[in-house]
């Protein structure tokens, strides 16, 4: 049976000197492949592996990891899954699948149509808005449909249609997808912040 657990559950977080400690949510999927969803900033190195470690596994067991979008808050640690093929949307439609990224950095480019399923139980939905990139991720587990959303749905606020965010690529995509993935989702994993049920 599919397993989803969040390893790293991401925020947006003022610190007192006016920075922001800035990561994103990294969630585990464990069905006929081990994939990791996004790999967060630069703090988060070593809770990846930590959190990897309890789940018995190294970076080196990750056969899949899927970038909701490329912004660097859920990106930079991808270098640590060499053994990897890394998944993300390409700007202008194709998806790209990197091979031992980032020893090869080859990219395939290939057509990758929505709903369609890369491993067992789990299927990429296209939910572009905060940028043109943005991809979630539906698993289909025992307890209903958890869809690992990004920034489509950054924190739970947003799965309030009524919320706006500040800044979008495009605010009509973003509603679209908002309402895409709210009429999927049993419940969320969102792109800051912990899994929350979605209310029907």
């Amino acid at each position: 049976m599919v397993e989803v657990k969040t390893l790293i559950e991401g925020d947006h977080t003022p610190l007192d000197d006016g920075k922001m400690k800035i990561g994103s949510t990294i969630a585990l999927i464990k069905t006929d492949k081990n994939i990791l969803v996004d790999t967060g900033s630069f703090l988060d190195k070593d809770k990846i592996i930590e959190g990897l470690k309890k789940e018995n596994l190294t970076p080196e067991d990750i056969d899949i990891v899927i970038l909701t979008h490329l912004h660097l808050d859920h990106t930079v640690n991808t270098y640590l899954f060499s053994n990897a093929k890394i998944f993300y949307k390409l700007r202008g439609g194709d998806f790209a699948g990197l091979s031992g990224f980032p020893k090869e950095g080859k990219i395939k480019r290939f057509e990758l149509i929505d709903n369609v399923e890369i491993a067992k139980d789990v299927s990429i939905l296209f939910t572009p808005g905060h940028s043109e990139d943005c991809i979630s991720i539906v698993v289909n587990t025992s307890e209903g449909k958890i869809v690992i959303t990004g920034d489509a749905i950054d924190s739970k606020e947003f799965a309030d249609l009524n919320v706006q965010p500040s800044l979008c690529w495009d605010l009509e995509e973003f509603n679209k997808s908002r309402r895409k993935i709210l009429n999927v989702a049993d419940y969320i994993i969102p792109g800051h912040g912990g899994i929350f049920e979605v209310k029907k």
